[in-house]
């Protein structure tokens, strides 16, 4: 009986290895959305390595349902979010569909990559539900 729990655990950590999904750009995602964003998807725009942060999977997220706190108008998308790739994979569900055309993303990942490289950004490690939920409680100050 000892010896098949080495063979089990090993077999267990192969299947939940390969359970991962292969993100590449222009994967269209569902995902474990917030209350009321059920048709809300994400986009995979990039994906890069890191020796501090591993793979950072940049997304795009349609459909959500958020007002923005300094002009109050409606935000239904977002075009640029960082994320380490371990809560992505926690995040999605099912891949939706599979496309050649990235959307619009250098100017958001640009501001992102100049921040990360002067020390001052890195990627979210949570959930895509919870980093939007945080999202509304944040210090939003007016781009100038």
């Amino acid at each position: 009986m000892a010896a098949l729990l080495p063979t089990a655990l090993a077999l267990l950590f192969s299947c939940s290895l390969a359970a991962a999904a292969e993100l590449r750009p222009g994967q269209v995602w569902a995902y474990k959305t917030r209350a009321g964003e059920a048709g809300s998807t994400l986009t995979i725009l990039k994906v890069e390595n890191y020796k501090d942060l591993g793979a950072v999977v940049h997304i795009r997220v349609d459909g959500i349902r958020m007002r923005n706190p300094v002009k109050a108008n409606a935000i239904t998308d977002i075009p640029h979010l960082p994320f380490k790739e371990v809560a992505l994979q926690s995040s999605i569900t099912r891949q939706l569909s599979q496309s050649t055309a990235i959307p619009a993303f250098q100017e958001g990942y640009d501001i992102w990559k100049q921040a990360y490289l002067a020390g001052q950004a890195g990627a979210f490690d949570t959930s895509v539900s919870a980093t939007l939920n945080a999202m509304l409680g944040a210090d939003w100050n007016e781009k100038r």
